[in-house]
């Protein structure tokens, strides 16, 4: 089996109490488990017992490696379509999937592409005067991006 990226780390978080005026979007996460994997060796701490477990993936009998290993992949091409849709994930998916058919693990789906105030303003300012341009105004200034 090859060995694995000794960066690939995960972690489990939980939101701690904050209060009602916070949202929880905004909470402050506290970090509960603490993942390493060196090779075929995973290690964990949980951070309320300090507890360290170490678990070798390669003394494992061949029938769960087996099973094992299918499920991680399922994992990881889940992971590459969060937080996307249609064809957007479908297009993740196949990237991070063509990333491990060429040995690379840590290959990363693109970002969705990020709108800013100022590319949407710039674009509102480059509209030609006229009844368009003064509905757009009217709708970004509810939006609260025109002031």
């Amino acid at each position: 089996m090859a060995k694995a990226n000794k960066s690939v780390v995960d972690e489990v978080t939980e939101v701690t109490e904050t209060p009602d005026s916070v949202p929880a979007s905004k909470a402050k996460k506290k970090k509960r488990l603490g993942k390493v994997l060196e090779g075929t060796v995973l290690t964990i701490k949980e951070a309320d017992t300090e507890s360290v477990l170490v678990f070798d993936f390669g003394k494992l009998p061949e029938n769960i490696q087996a099973l094992l290993g299918p499920y991680g992949m399922s994992q990881k091409l889940g992971d590459a379509a969060a937080g996307k849709r249609g064809q957007e994930a479908v297009d993740s998916i196949n990237k991070v999937y063509e990333g491990l058919m060429t040995g690379n693990w840590s290959v990363r789906a693109p970002a969705a592409e990020k709108i800013s105030k100022k590319s949407i303003l710039g674009k509102f300012e480059a509209m030609p005067e006229g009844k368009e341009k003064e509905m757009a105004a009217t709708l970004l200034k509810n939006l609260g991006i025109l002031s």
